[in-house]
């Protein structure tokens, strides 16, 4: 038997996959998904990991007990395939591969949003984490998130086939901006459509906006949360000016700041002045 048999032989499936993955295509939350309706559930730790494991969600839990029975393993094994293939297919900018790839998970059940934020999200930080160790040039870079930015765009118009009747919003309202100098948009348009899947009332500022705008806005609307997400850590300096603004505000429509991103996921930044920092969006109290 060979090192590596042995090797591998001491290692569980889950991590010998996992490790091998990142020999392949370099570091990579969790994204838990439910085994069983292909719903994605949340990230867990370690946020910067972005592999796919499986569980049950609480719906599914009475009716399916065993998280190892065969028929749950094969589809939690299904779903890696789909990301791992998708991640493929934005590699060689395959938007044909793409679309058959996203029909194979609709017909398995998972939903277009859970599509956005559980396999495409994480594939823009794992392409962000190739970019950062010099392995992926910019230009090459930018062809992928213009891939991801069509990939999008075939799960939105599959969502607004899919929705029927408009999607009760009762919830709070959230304001959602990116940090200062932040030119990434793709979080800006898939991160409403899960939070208003939720509930939620979203307000988008696309462009950078001055602060005394920001605050007019604030006091006018009066968000429960501003959402700032970050794409690298030399964008901390605009939004601890925002944040230091934001406090300032007197405390009946002072919105909680919470600030997220790849940064955040990654664990290079560790603290903000008055924010709170969210590695799984999933966390938020949307009610």
């Amino acid at each position: 038997m060979s090192r590596f048999d042995l090797k591998v032989g001491l290692e569980s499936g889950a991590k010998v996959e996992r490790r091998l993955h990142q020999d392949h295509f370099g570091p990579i939350s969790m994204i838990k998904w439910c085994a069983w309706c292909q719903q994605f559930m949340h990230e867990i730790a370690p946020y910067d990991d972005f592999s796919i494991t499986h569980g049950v969600c609480d719906s599914c839990k009475s009716e399916h007990k065993n998280l190892f029975a065969n028929d749950v393993v094969q589809r939690a094994d299904f779903l890696r395939e789909l990301f791992y293939a998708l991640f493929d297919a934005g590699r060689h900018e395959d938007f044909n591969a793409a679309v058959r790839i996203v029909e194979d998970a609709t017909a398995a059940n998972c939903k277009p949003i859970d599509i956005l934020l559980g396999m495409i999200s994480p594939m823009l930080y794992e392409i962000g984490e190739e970019w950062k160790r010099g392995a992926l040039s910019v230009e090459a870079e930018h062809r992928f998130t213009a891939f991801s930015e069509k990939v999008v765009q075939l799960v939105q118009a599959r969502i607004s086939t899919a929705t029927a009747t408009p999607i009760p919003t009762g919830g709070p309202l959230l304001f959602l901006m990116n940090a200062p100098g932040n030119r990434h948009d793709l979080a800006l348009r898939i991160l409403p459509i899960w939070l208003k899947g939720r509930g939620a009332k979203v307000r988008i500022f696309e462009d950078d906006i001055h602060q005394d705008r920001l605050m007019r806005n604030i006091a006018a609307e009066r968000p429960k949360y501003l959402l700032i997400s970050m794409a690298v850590t030399e964008q901390c300096e605009g939004v601890v000016e925002i944040a230091k603004t934001v406090q300032a505000l007197p405390q009946n429509i002072r919105p909680k700041t919470i600030v997220g991103g790849y940064p955040v996921k990654a664990g290079l930044i560790r603290s903000i002045p008055e924010t709170e920092l969210l590695s799984n969006i999933s966390a938020l109290q949307i009610a």
